[in-house]
């Protein structure tokens, strides 16, 4: 989206729930805001958190009740998990949320810039602010407000001699693409990302390990 003339009164790096809810926010309070987004509006969780990991989950617990459909007096035979098309369908609900959030963005007049937002520093009460866009890196833009809202939200924690490589150790977003059902799996941590693609894995058929350094799986959980 094109840049207005006038000044932004405010610049929101990331367009998670954090950043776009506050840039409607400053819209309806006059302030122009501008709104900087690297990848996909939607934020971690609308395009590789919370929701694809429901959409799998789903596919997996239809497969999960055909397989032990007997269970409830009826029959399904030849019931076949294919993760690539899962996959594909989470894939294609995730962005289609995310031009929703666009949407949203377009009919509340907040200008949306695609890059890298990188803070400048502050000079006559101004923060400066420059705009990397990843097709163009070398025509990045300048931006200039008296207020400035960081919304960066989360990334994986890489564990120390378990660096993500995308084949044999995986990130949560390498777990929300793969297109290979493995035979094994190892998940490191038990909190509500762990749980959820140990649950998904397993009902597929994978067979899953479990590992938590606290006493009991997920520690963030009430103890009943």
């Amino acid at each position: 989206m094109e840049m207005g003339t006038a000044t932004p009164g405010v610049v929101i790096i990331g367009g998670g729930p954090g950043g776009y809810v506050a840039a409607i926010r400053a819209a309806q309070l006059g302030l122009n805001p501008v709104l900087v987004e690297k990848t996909r509006l939607g934020g971690i969780c609308l395009n590789w958190g919370c929701i694809p990991t429901k959409t799998l989950l789903k596919s997996a617990e239809l497969y999960h009740h055909m397989v032990h459909a007997k269970d409830f007096g009826i029959t399904v035979e030849g019931a076949t998990p294919h993760l690539s098309e899962m996959v594909a369908r989470s894939r294609q609900i995730a962005e289609q949320l995310s031009k929703g959030v666009q949407h949203l963005m377009k009919k509340n007049g907040v200008t949306v810039l695609a890059g890298h937002g990188q803070l400048e520093g502050r000079q006559d009460g101004m923060h400066h602010i420059k705009v990397t866009p990843e097709a163009s890196p070398h025509t990045p833009q300048m931006l200039q407000a008296p207020a400035v809202i960081l919304a960066t939200g989360a990334r994986p924690r890489i564990v120390k001699g378990l660096e993500p490589d995308g084949t044999l150790i995986w990130t949560s977003r390498d777990a929300l693409s793969a297109t290979t059902l493995p035979q094994t799996l190892l998940v490191v941590g038990s909190g509500a990302i762990g749980l959820e693609f140990a649950s998904f894995y397993t009902m597929l058929g994978t067979q899953v390990h479990l590992v938590e350094m606290q006493a009991e799986i997920f520690p963030p959980g009430d103890p009943e």
